[in-house]
């Protein structure tokens, strides 16, 4: 029986991505390197900035964020990136709430997109 296994992704979507970039192989693992490459920091920042006061560093990140989740299909996570309110005071247990979650899931596509790059490496 030689069945083919996907694996399953939770965030990043092959088809909304490849509807995105196209056909172009060589630009997809571009990006994907690219978004390997950055997304650690990225993650990084808003964990470092959660507790400020200044939200300037975290209204870049998300701003950064929901372009490259975008550029990958992730329409989901690109919608609770759009619907975060990011007002002063970083005491609001709401937004705190809806940030975590957001770290949560770009952990969850980091890991997806590592899961996808290692399964391109062996195809």
């Amino acid at each position: 029986m030689n069945a083919t296994i996907s694996p399953t992704y939770f965030i990043f979507k092959l088809e909304e991505f490849r509807a995105t970039i196209g056909d172009d192989d060589g630009l997809g693992k571009k990006i994907l390197t690219l978004v390997l490459t950055e997304l650690p920091a990225r993650i990084q920042n808003i964990q470092n900035s959660l507790n400020q006061p200044d939200i300037s560093l975290l209204r870049k990140e998300i701003h950064d964020l929901k372009g490259i989740v975008g550029l990958l299909g992730c329409a989901g996570l690109y919608q609770q990136l759009t619907e975060l309110k990011l007002t002063e005071g970083a005491s609001d247990p709401t937004r705190l709430l809806n940030l975590y979650s957001v770290l949560e899931r770009l952990k969850m596509l980091e890991k997806d997109l590592l899961r996808f790059s290692k399964m391109e490496l062996l195809s």
